[in-house]
């Protein structure tokens, strides 16, 4: 994600804008291999691990993922949306909420043209 933004002309993020884009971004790409679109929710510190969603889930990988393969994935997730670092916890939390409230591309855009996130 790190090369897409530079790719794509984003230059000079400070930290929390471009490691927060970056984590919802495999956020998301994990979300989308391990649970089905029916039970997708936004995080949240009582993230359980143990997901209620239906087994096997929908994923791009041929033949779809292994039990372990989903808990992993929710491992990351969980990590992800609950880092106490300012960058990627705090990062994440905030590009996160503007993701779900403007969508992705508009954020996107928004930080192209101003290097933060909409309000």
């Amino acid at each position: 994600m790190h090369g897409w933004l530079r790719l794509k002309g984003y230059r000079n993020l400070n930290a929390e804008v471009e490691e927060g884009i970056c984590q919802v971004m495999s956020y998301l790409w994990l979300e989308s291999e391990i649970l089905p679109a029916s039970s997708r929710h936004a995080p949240s510190s009582s993230y359980a691990l143990s997901s209620s969603s239906s087994y096997p889930p929908t994923s791009s990988k041929k033949g779809g993922i292994s039990h372990t393969e989903k808990k992993l994935g929710e491992f990351f997730m969980h990590q992800i949306a609950n880092d106490t670092s300012t960058a990627y916890g705090d990062g994440f939390r905030t590009a996160y909420a503007a993701v779900n409230k403007y969508g992705l591309r508009q954020t996107l855009n928004h930080i192209r043209l101003t290097g933060g996130f909409p309000a």
